[in-house]
């Protein structure tokens, strides 16, 4: 089995989840971009290693996908071959490292727009470089954009307890939290009240626009690049149904982490498949001989009977 593999399967994350759509060489091919981004991901997250270590695992994994270094046996070699074989644009996954980089030493976003370009390269760029394995055009860019920010939102407001306690990082923007009288102990000390939850539906609003503008430019894309991209699709599917269900459990985030079970995300998976089919159009009932016949017997007998 391949590194990438493995680590995908351990992962059991949506995204390895959805991937099972895939035909096997895409499937084999999002393993290897995934594993990426996961062992990206924990350089900055594992506990044990001091902030020089992470910069310089960092900077090697530049030099992977820049081809400037002698890729060792398993996944960096996996992923080298990979960006060559695809002639992947790496600017996206530059990107991804760089947002990384800067969890290291984590800076609340000042505002919106911060937290906007923080989601751009963590996630969108994600989608970006996702869509191009997964087999899409370029036309479908703006889509995996608004998806990677709407998924990127989620993920911040089901996890704002653990990346507070776990990491000490605070992703919502700083300017929100005055908005709503929301201070930085208050997530600290976890306190749920009517401010947190204001605060937290202001955001998930933010989700709710970007999930929207995703599901646009889905639509607009080709029937080649739609069915490419069912597993973003049922992504999406997934994810806003954590949203939902923050929603409507009032964003007890403090309480529990929310979750779609395998049954539902099977479910998705099958929604996003057959949300690619065009269906025939048929002939209304007015248009059918049969049913204009019957309807006028109908009518003769019934004035017959009266």
């Amino acid at each position: 089995m391949a590194e990438s593999d493995s680590i995908t399967r351990n992962a059991k994350s949506n995204l390895a989840f959805t991937l099972m759509d895939l035909p096997a060489e895409k499937r084999m091919r999002m393993a290897q971009f995934y594993a990426f981004c996961r062992i990206v991901d924990d350089i900055v997250d594992e506990p044990g290693m001091r902030a020089q270590e992470r910069h310089a695992a960092l900077d090697r994994w530049e030099a992977i996908i820049e081809q400037r270094c002698q890729a060792s046996d398993g996944i960096e070699d996996e992923v080298q071959k990979l960006v060559s074989e695809l002639q992947l644009d790496i600017a996206p996954m530059k990107e991804l490292i760089a947002g990384c980089r800067g969890d290291i030493s984590p800076q609340q976003p000042k505002t919106r727009e911060d937290l906007l370009a923080y989601a751009y390269k963590v996630a969108a760029c994600v989608g970006i470089t996702s869509a191009t394995v997964m087999g899409a055009s370029t036309a479908a860019k703006p889509y995996a954009i608004a998806l990677g920010y709407a998924l990127q939102l989620v993920n911040i407001l089901r996890d704002v307890a653990e990346d507070c306690r776990k990491y000490g990082r605070f992703y919502l923007p700083a300017d929100d939290m005055e908005l709503f009288g929301v201070t930085r102990s208050d997530i600290q000390e976890q306190r749920y009240n009517y401010r947190m939850r204001q605060l937290l539906a202001y955001e998930a609003a933010l989700a709710e626009k970007f999930f929207g503008d995703a599901e646009e430019q889905y639509q607009k894309l080709s029937v080649e690049d739609r069915n490419a991209l069912i597993p973003a699709q049922a992504m999406s599917l997934i994810y806003h149904t954590i949203l939902t269900k923050m929603q409507t459990d009032e964003y007890r985030v403090f309480e529990r982490r929310y979750s779609v079970n395998n049954f539902r995300k099977l479910w998705f998976l099958l929604r996003a498949r057959l949300g690619t089919v065009e269906m025939p159009s048929f002939p209304s009932l007015a248009d059918w001989g049969f049913f204009k016949n019957s309807s006028s017997s109908d009518s003769a007998t019934n004035k017959q009977n009266k």
